[in-house]
């Protein structure tokens, strides 16, 4: 039989076991010294009652996912191996509480704590997606916040590389009850998305001092996730800027695809209230019938009013947006599912089987088409090129959703590098106070500024300044001007792109 690890113990012949740190579900962390090179390390051992096949494998995954990155916001790896049935990673000491204890003993942080320990996490997980790797248990325990230095994000032990094996079984998904996305509840396929739905749990956590979804059990709050939207954030702690309650809102929208396409443009709105900036956000997929007050809308770096995007599902075909599939209602079997594996769940890790798909209570109103008159339409692509499909521009003001104006395809969403964005001009009947301008289009995570003129000309600058701008946008976005500008022609200028290169516009309304 195996000796266990304990006090004194020194595994591999090199790393002297010091003082147990902390245990959890499947291991502990423990305080180390690697005597070859003579520095502090953290080694976390497996529990020898959890090393089965499956479970160590899950440790070993640790050690190779988070080998291959290297980044100031998450603890680095440094060496693996078993001795004497005692399987071990050595890893980074870092000296900190880790976020769990944080909120256990001060309850909610100060604004400025969250956002900073928030953008660490993001910049963390950014640098790990570009990577491949999910995390997929994103909670406090699994963030240090040393008092001094960058947050970081350890615990890769069941993250999923992008081209590596899966090691759930199908139907299968392994993670702390808790903190489980809709997505891995309900048995779906996850990806970066997923880890964003954990940032938004975290901020809600640290902000209102208790998790969105609360129950007498991991089961009752595990349901919460599936029936019921996250409560106001500002209901619960009214000094909390409206942005930021929509950032978090926007993280934690039960359909991935509402949520922020990837952690840099999250990174970015973080980033933004964090210097001061006078924007807001409405994330999509934010059911406004269930809110206490509206939300205000989407920001870029700039000091001009934004985009409020709100979701609206007309039919369309060809390059216009997809129809998603409804969702049946799950509840019933997700408790059945829950209830009969979380007995069985290890350490706080929950084992969910095949769970049916979740409620969508996504919900938004459409925006109604006012004056001032759009008379025509031309495409604007001022930097060069044989222009952006001008043959099609009239679709996007012809009322008709199912037809669509699209931009030329390009290698990224920054136009492959070759100009800073490409745009979509309306002419007026007459000078008007352009008071909103509305954007239906085929894809979310795209950006853009809008422009008010009068007799502009044929380059950007011509137009002055933007009246308003947005980013990270949804499929049907508001541009709220005010105060409304004054001209007879509008630029939709796109200033990124969804990941696929390519943006199709269905129709745009100016009010």
């Amino acid at each position: 039989m195996s000796n266990p690890a304990a006090p004194g113990r020194t595994l591999g012949g090199r790393y002297r076991l010091q003082s147990l740190l902390a245990r959890g579900g499947m291991a502990s962390v423990w305080r180390g010294e690697d005597t070859l090179l003579a520095r502090p390390v953290a080694v976390k051992t497996l529990h020898p009652e959890l090393a089965d096949a499956d479970t160590r494998a899950r440790f070993r995954n640790e050690a190779v996912a988070v080998a291959s990155l290297a980044h100031p916001d998450i603890v680095a790896t440094y060496d693996t191996g078993e001795d004497d049935g005692v399987a071990y990673l050595v890893m980074e000491l870092v000296e900190g509480p880790d976020l769990r204890r944080l909120l256990d003993e001060h309850g909610a942080l100060r604004v400025d704590e969250a956002l900073r320990i928030a953008r660490g996490v993001t910049a963390a997980l950014d640098h790990a997606h570009r990577n491949g790797i999910v995390h997929r248990d994103i909670k406090p325990a699994n963030v240090l916040v040393p008092p001094h230095a960058p947050v970081k994000v350890t615990d890769f032990g069941i993250a999923k590389a992008g081209d590596g094996p899966d090691l759930t079984r199908t139907g299968t998904v392994v993670g702390t009850a808790r903190y489980l996305s809709p997505e891995q509840l309900s048995g779906d396929p996850v990806d970066a998305r997923t880890d964003l739905y954990g940032v938004g749990l975290l901020l809600h956590e640290m902000l209102a001092g208790q998790a969105p979804f609360t129950g007498d059990s991991p089961t009752s709050a595990a349901l919460a996730r599936l029936t019921t939207p996250p409560p106001p954030l500002r209901s619960l702690r009214p000094d909390i800027p409206p942005l930021l309650e929509a950032i978090t809102l926007r993280c934690l929208a039960l359909d991935p695809a509402d949520r922020y396409p990837n952690a840099a443009a999250l990174g970015e709105d973080l980033a933004a209230i964090a210097g001061g900036a006078e924007l807001h956000l409405a994330p999509p997929g934010v059911d406004r019938t269930r809110r206490a007050a509206p939300v205000p809308v989407a920001p870029v770096h700039s000091p001009a009013p934004v985009a409020a995007p709100t979701r609206s599902a007309p039919a369309r075909s060809g390059p216009a947006r997809p129809a998603r599939r409804q969702r049946p209602p799950a509840w019933p079997w997700a408790l059945l599912g829950i209830l009969l594996l979380l007995a069985g769940a290890a350490g706080g890790y929950l084992i969910v089987r095949q769970l049916t798909t979740t409620t969508d209570n996504r919900g938004g109103a459409n925006v109604t088409p006012t004056a001032p008159q759009v008379t025509g339409a031309a495409d604007f692509d001022p930097q060069g090129g044989d222009g952006e499909n001008p043959d099609q521009v009239r679709r996007a003001i012809d009322g008709d959703p199912s037809s669509a104006w699209s931009t030329e395809t390009y290698r990224n969403a920054n136009f492959g590098g070759a100009k800073s964005g490409v745009g979509l001009r309306l002419e007026l009947a007459a000078d008007a106070n352009v008071a909103n301008v509305a954007v239906d289009t085929d894809q979310s995570g795209w950006s853009a500024r809008v422009y008010v003129a009068e007799s502009p000309g044929g380059a950007l600058a011509d137009w002055g300044q933007p009246v308003a701008a947005g980013a990270a946008l949804g499929t049907t976005a508001r541009f709220a001007i005010d105060p409304p500008a004054h001209g007879n022609a509008v630029l939709v200028w796109l200033t990124r792109l969804p990941s696929t290169g390519r943006l199709a516009i269905a129709e745009v309304r100016v009010g």
